[in-house]
Order: C-alpha cells, then sequence, then structure tokens
C-alpha cells in the first residue's frame, strides 16, 4: 500500500442540463444529487485507505457540502485555481491533478466533461460516474463502489493481476485535425452537421447530420454513438471504430432505427458506413458545416476548401473498471481481516 493516496474528484455542476431535456426524455442531476453521490464517494474512499482527496472547487460546494454531514476521514483541499464556469475548468483541474501526482480521478458528468478532463488529466486514470445527457463514456455506478474502487487502486490494493479481468484499461479517443494541425479530440464520436451555427450545441435530429466517426462500437449505449451497434453487430466491443455517412430517406437504401437522445427513437438514413480501425483516419467532405465532439456542436468550418479529418487513436485516457477493481482488492484480502477468535487459535 502506498503512503501517501491523493485522487481527484472534478464533479461538473453544470452537466445533466442541456436542452435534450425538453426536446426527449433525459433524465435530471441536479446538484443536490451530485452532493449526495459525491458524500457516498467519500465514504468509499475513505473506507479504502485514501487519506487526501484534492477537488475542482464550484460556487455551489459541492464537494464541501457533501463532507459537511459526514466528515470523512479524509484532508479535503480545494485546488487552487480561479473558476470561471467554463468546461476549461475542468480541463485546467485535471492537469493540477496530474501535476500533483493523484493516483485517480473521480469524474461526475457526461461525455463532455469526460472530453475536456481527458485533454488534462495525461495518464492519471478516471473513474468516470454518469450526471449527464450522453453517457457512452463514463457509467451508472454507485458512488459507494466507485469511492472503493478508486480507492483501491490509489492506494495500490487493486492492480492488473494475471487472472482477474485488467482493473485499468486504455479508451481510444478521436482526434481532429484541421488543415494538418491538432484542433480538439472527443472520446466517443465526431459528428460533422448541416446545421452551420454552434446555437444549442446538442444533436438529436437526423436531418442535421451529415458524416459520424466513432471511436468504438457497442450495442448498449444511446445517442449518435449507437449507430455503430446497428450497423457493426459483429464487431461490437472490438478494436475498431466507424465512419457513417447520412444519406437522404429518398435516395438511401438503408435505415437505422436508434435511441438518439433519451426516450428518442428515430430513423437514421444511411448512404454509406464502413469499420475505422485503430490508427487510421478519415477526411470529411467539404464545408460549410458545425463540428460536433461527443455530442456538442464546438467548431464551426465556414471555408469549404478547408479540410478536416479525424483519427482514431488507440491511446486515450486510462480508464478504471468498477469491478475489476472490486475483484482485484478481494483477490488481495481488502474486504476481509481474521476475527478474534481465529487470531487466538492461530496464536496458541
Amino acid at each position: 500500500m502506498t503512503e501517501r493516496a491523493l485522487v481527484g474528484i472534478i464533479a461538473n455542476p453544470a452537466s445533466g442540463k442541456d436542452i435534450r431535456r425538453l426536446v426527449a426524455h433525459g433524465s435530471t442531476f441536479d446538484n443536490n444529487e451530485k452532493i449526495n453521490i459525491v458524500r457516498r464517494v467519500l465514504l468509499g474512499l475513505a473506507a479504502a485507505g485514501v487519506n487526501e482527496v484534492a477537488y475542482l472547487p464550484d460556487n455551489y460546494g459541492i464537494v464541501e457540502r457533501a463532507a459537511a454531514t459526514v466528515a470523512p476521514r479524509l484532508d479535503l483541499t480545494p485546488l487552487s485555481m480561479a473558476v470561471v464556469g467554463h468546461a476549461s475548468d475542468s480541463t485546467e483541474a485535471a492537469q493540477r491533478l496530474r501535476d500533483l501526482d493523484a493516483a485517480a480521478i473521480i469524474t461526475l458528468g457526461g461525455d463532455g466533461t469526460n472530453r475536456v478532463v481527458a485533454k488534462g488529466c495525461g495518464d492519471v486514470p478516471l473513474l468516470p460516474l454518469s450526471t449527464g445527457t450522453n453517457n457512452v463514456f463514463p457509467r451508472m455506478v454507485e458512488g459507494t463502489l466507485a469511492g472503493l474502487a478508486a480507492g483501491l487502486v490509489a492506494t495500490g490494493i487493486a492492480r492488473n493481476t494475471h487472472g482477474l479481468p485488467r482493473v485499468i484499461r486504455r479508451a481510444p479517443r478521436l482526434e481532429v485535425q484541421i488543415d494538418g494541425l491538432a484542433a480538439d479530440s472527443a472520446l466517443i464520436d465526431v459528428v460533422s452537421s448541416g446545421q452551420s451555427w454552434i446555437g444549442a450545441r446538442a444533436l438529436w435530429e437526423p436531418s442535421h447530420l451529415r458524416e459520424i466517426v466513432l471511436s468504438r462500437i457497442s450495442a448498449s449505449v444511446i445517442g449518435i454513438a449507437s449507430l455503430g451497434g446497428a450497423l457493426f453487430p459483429q464487431s461490437c466491443d472490438g478494436c475498431a471504430g466507424a465512419w457513417i455517412a447520412v444519406g437522404d430517406t429518398a435516395t438511401s437504401t438503408r435505415v437505422a432505427t436508434i435511441p438518439i437522445a433519451p426516450g428518442l427513437i428515430r430513423d437514421v438514413p444511411i448512404a454509406d458506413a464502413g469499420l475505422l480501425e485503430h490508427g487510421a483516419a478519415v477526411t470529411l467532405h467539404g464545408g460549410p458545416y458545425t463540428l460536433a465532439l461527443d455530442g456538442e456542436r464546438e467548431i464551426e468550418i465556414r471555408n469549404p476548401a478547408t479540410q478536416v479529418s479525424v483519427h482514431l487513436n488507440s491511446r486515450g485516457p486510462r480508464v478504471i473498471d468498477v469491478a475489476a477493481a472490486l475483484a482485484a482488492g478481494a483477490a488481495a484480502g481488502a474486504f476481509v481481516t481474521a476475527g478474534g477468535h481465529q487470531a487466538n487459535q492461530a496464536g496458541a
């Protein structure tokens, strides 16, 4: 076990509140629920032997309020940084936690939150908890279990062991280049949209979609990324992504019916599609269009001559598998101690 076990917490107070709550049927994770989740995370961390937690400060005081009612046995420290209420806060927090040699970072948010955290965390492993709208990268995990799992990794008790599932795995990343220069990245999908302005950012109408690049293929995700599982069921959970061109209803030979948002099932006409291996890249067709990264429009491409390429990189952020970490902790004896009767017998 390590003597110093520092875990970071980045809880995005803005996650889970975008326009898809109005146009679809998504759940709302208000900040009070995030406080409840963080409270359970802190108790799990303390039980696993973590002694330090550094966190992103926010105007709502999510971590402070979570700790106030349970007083966990932890040294809680806000990161020394200015908070401006922008996504850059999460990136800066991740960078600072990396510089502090944090052993793990727990995030509360959706794909968008984790995208900006991954831009700053380096090789610090993430444990992403789902409190956003698009939740392909983060998963629904009970906060107590998340805290225990991150704590077991941070203290060195849970580690990759032969014969057990991998505790930490490497997730893929999509890297966007504009005219040959690195521009941004995404964890799940990069989508070009016929809408020429960023506007409300979110995408939920098939008619707005042009081309889609996916970092992975899964049968059990929601959002635009669900197209991968619908079109390539034989490649689900394999080492490949996909490129998909959206057509129109009149000329397309295939239509995929997908849950494009919570409770919102839509038909997407498919003009063309293919698998994308790790290390490969695709060049998108000419603009003007907007580029959405992990479900939110972020970049406006005005010039039709601008060349945009998307590269599938297998070396994205490292991610903690909660079930594997708990299994490794159990195998290491983290949850069982000898009782007094047995200990006396052994001593005799």
